[in-house]
């Protein structure tokens, strides 16, 4: 893919936004964050009728290949459809799919800077007093996201669900990306989705579930206050439950301990999503959520390392992919299954 450069920026959105004069792009530089996506920081000064302007932004563009199978558009109006409802996230500015102009399709956001991401500082002495507040907020934001009616937002960006059809969909989707990047056999996972449809879970109510909303995913400041959830690239309509799965999942026990996400046991997150969403957990539907995310995780693992196999990328995060993550969600779905 081509290089972003300030100039080529500049440019584009010196075209792009007619009602924009004295475009200035300062600052670009790549973060390193994110498996499926390129991300990107920088400075922008501009000048409309209503004077001067000065924004900090967020670029993410679409690579040639990825673990997740979305795109800009997707996660856009993601952002778009719960900005404004009770859960902080940044403002969208712009969304450009015509991949000619960089190499892929972009989108563009403001960019909340001066605040933490990093699941791995919960490790660190420093921040163990703050980790009951950090996984309250966490919790309990993600409860508000649940409790949110559907029928308030704009889903037609995502597949349609319902209350009855959504855990059987969510399956299928998921055995059908692991299909597609079959990178050799899966008896344990293979054994967990013979399990999983057995019986599928009827959700209590619909939500956006954001798919992806763990730690790492949110941005947090010095008192552990959440400030900002982010990449909503794989939020679609289902049962929040899945949400609530997919964050105590072994795998995100990042201090190789029993704190789910490495903020709390798993009784006490569930007890905080109880409380954000004022829903109860049903624990026979709990667990088969918790059972499909390794199906989920381990799709998007093998996905990973189908890109690094091929060639199509080399971003190492697809190699840690093929080598620590697959193992161990083979050993969270024994675990769940009762095998370990």
């Amino acid at each position: 893919m081509r290089d972003l450069t300030d100039r080529s920026l500049t440019s584009y959105l010196g075209k792009k936004m007619p009602g924009w004069r004295d475009v200035g792009v300062a600052g670009l530089h790549r973060l390193p964050m994110g498996a499926s996506r390129e991300t990107f920081r920088f400075d922008l000064t501009y000048t409309d009728e209503t004077g001067p302007h000065s924004l900090q932004v967020i670029l993410r563009r679409d690579p040639p290949a990825s673990n997740v199978d979305s795109d800009r558009r997707h996660e856009y109006e993601a952002y778009r459809a719960i900005h404004g409802h009770g859960i902080p996230v940044p403002r969208m500015i712009l969304l450009e799919e015509d991949a000619s102009h960089f190499d892929g399709a972009i989108s563009l956001a403001e960019d909340l800077r001066g605040y933490h991401n990093s699941e791995y500082q919960f490790q660190d002495p420093a921040w163990a007093d703050r980790l009951p507040h950090l996984a309250r907020e966490m919790w309990t934001t993600m409860g508000r996201l649940a409790a949110v009616p559907v029928e308030d937002l704009d889903l037609s960006f995502t597949r349609p669900a319902t209350r009855e059809n959504t855990a059987q969909q969510e399956l299928d989707y998921w055995v059908a990306s692991l299909d597609s990047h079959d990178i050799g056999p899966e008896p344990i996972i293979r054994a967990a989705i013979r399990k999983l449809r057995r019986w599928y879970p009827v959700a209590t109510k619909l939500a956006l579930v954001h798919g992806d909303f763990r730690a790492g995913n949110f941005l947090y400041d010095d008192a552990g206050d959440l400030k900002a959830v982010l990449d909503w690239e794989m939020a679609h309509c289902g049962d929040p439950l899945e949400d609530l799965a997919w964050s105590m999942t072994r795998t995100f026990c990042f201090g190789k301990n029993d704190l789910r996400s490495g903020l709390a046991t798993r009784e006490e997150a569930i007890r905080l999503w109880e409380e954000g969403s004022g829903m109860k957990a049903d624990p026979d539907a709990l667990a088969w959520w918790e059972l499909f995310i390794c199906v989920k995780a381990q799709a998007i693992w093998n996905a990973g390392t189908h890109v690094w196999a091929t060639g199509q990328g080399r971003e190492i995060i697809h190699a840690y992919a093929a080598w620590w993550l697959r193992n161990a969600q083979d050993k969270a779905a024994l675990e769940l299954m009762g095998k370990l």
